[in-house]
């Protein structure tokens, strides 16, 4: 019960007493003092406030509402205000207004902010504003009018983005960690296969060497002289070619890998160099019975290369092409320069082709295409890594064009200019 009290002074028997009076308070007068609470708590509270009336015109904003809009004017300059007024006041501000369509179209911004007036919508939304955020209430009251209530969150969004952040980090920190992970299952899974390759590879021509030359040195079949034994010296040297080859390829990619791979670039001659490469490749061309083709625009054309080095990525490419190529298929074998004045050696065949997957794939150091286990083929899988690296410290690119069934193209792209600047030709 809410009371009125009243003090007074009265004297019984010569002494002075004091009198307080309580009578119960009208109703009108309690409701007007919670009333008078109420307005003081709403215009204090750190949330910003302003109510609209059913004529969309401002009937109350509290003190925090222009703490948030510093540049409105006071409530008494703009009470009774339609809507829009109050609107226009925001876009006038320079950068208070993020909405492009306010600065594009004025019109259809103020006919949207209508919209939103009278569909307000449904549950808080955040805004960014110039210099903070905001969490947003907008609700429409029956008999009221439009109420938006609005806090400052700029501290807890920050706080948030930090979070949101540190945990993009710490999910991007366990991403690479997989990946290394990942990696380095691949690496071991890929050096495991090389040494199960290797031990086949280095296993058949030892035990050929070693099978072979203990027939001759047990004369199993007789004295040396019979005729049974003139094929062994062939297949023993056939197999310690095959060995060396193996083991070069293995020392020079230790080499590159090392950086003590050197060039020993000269002018060559393009037509001699590619006619020799399939002089040496005409063996296995033949044993595969497929053609190769010699193509030179220019017979006098001349390129700055290492020897060896080029003859090996030719040989190795059209050895490639010899191995997965059909018998009676075509192996096009040409030099040319492009309009970019790089010499291109190209060899194309009509072979069976790779996907985009394997030919990535076969680009690794000691990966092969399909399972190493029922390869038909030997090989130690360092054949194009070994070619990718040569033409690369020339200065130059390998460029790899294949298809399943359509076959393969592989150019060597040496630059215009020498690598180690020797002086042209005369």
């Amino acid at each position: 019960m809410v009371c009125r009290g009243s003090v007074g002074v009265i004297e019984l028997q010569g002494q002075r007493q004091i009198v307080v009076t309580l009578t119960p308070a009208s109703e009108g007068l309690r409701q007007s003092r919670i009333g008078a609470l109420l307005s003081l708590a709403v215009q204090h509270m750190p949330d910003a406030m302003i109510i609209y009336n059913t004529d969309d015109r401002l009937i109350y904003f509290n003190n925090a509402y222009r703490k948030f809009f510093p540049y409105m004017p006071p409530f008494e300059e703009l009470e009774g205000k339609h809507y829009l007024d109050i609107v226009r006041i925001s876009m006038a501000q320079p950068g208070a207004i993020l909405d492009p369509l306010c600065v594009e179209n004025p019109e259809a911004y103020l006919e949207k902010r209508m919209e939103r007036l009278h569909n307000p919508q449904d549950g808080p939304f955040e805004q960014n504003t110039t210099r903070e955020w905001h969490l947003v209430h907008e609700m429409r009251i029956p008999g009221v009018g439009f109420v938006n209530l609005r806090r400052d969150i700029t501290r807890e969004r920050n706080y948030r983005d930090e979070m949101n952040e540190a945990a993009n980090s710490m999910a991007l920190s366990h991403k690479h960690a997989v990946d290394a992970k990942i990696a380095a299952e691949q690496a071991n899974r890929s050096k495991s296969e090389f040494l199960a390759m290797m031990s086949h590879e280095l296993r058949t021509p030892l035990n050929a060497i070693i099978g072979f030359s203990s027939l001759m040195q047990e004369q199993i079949f007789g004295p040396v002289g019979n005729e049974r034994y003139q094929e062994y010296p062939g297949m023993i040297n056939e197999s310690g070619k095959h060995l060396l080859a193996i083991i070069n390829d293995i020392l020079d990619l230790a080499k590159i890998e090392s950086g003590k791979m050197e060039l020993d670039c000269q002018w060559l001659n393009a037509n001699e160099i590619i006619k020799e490469c399939a002089r040496l490749t005409s063996g296995l061309a033949k044993a595969r019975e497929v053609i190769v083709d010699v193509q030179v625009q220019k017979p006098d054309a001349h390129f700055c290369a290492d020897t060896r080095m080029t003859k090996q990525m030719v040989v190795n490419l059209l050895s490639n092409a010899c191995k997965y190529t059909p018998a009676g298929g075509q192996i096009t074998l040409g030099f040319t320069a492009d309009d970019r004045g790089r010499n291109i050696i190209t060899v194309q065949d009509t072979g069976i082709g790779m996907n985009k997957a394997d030919l990535e794939l076969a680009l690794l150091p000691f990966r092969q295409v399909g399972d190493v286990s029922t390869a038909s083929d030997f090989g130690t899988g360092l054949g194009l890594p070994l070619v990718k690296s040569f033409i690369e410290m020339h200065g130059g690119s390998l460029e790899i064009e294949s298809a399943p069934g359509k076959g393969t193209t592989a150019r060597l792209c040496f630059p215009e200019t020498c690598p180690l600047t020797k002086p042209e030709p005369l």
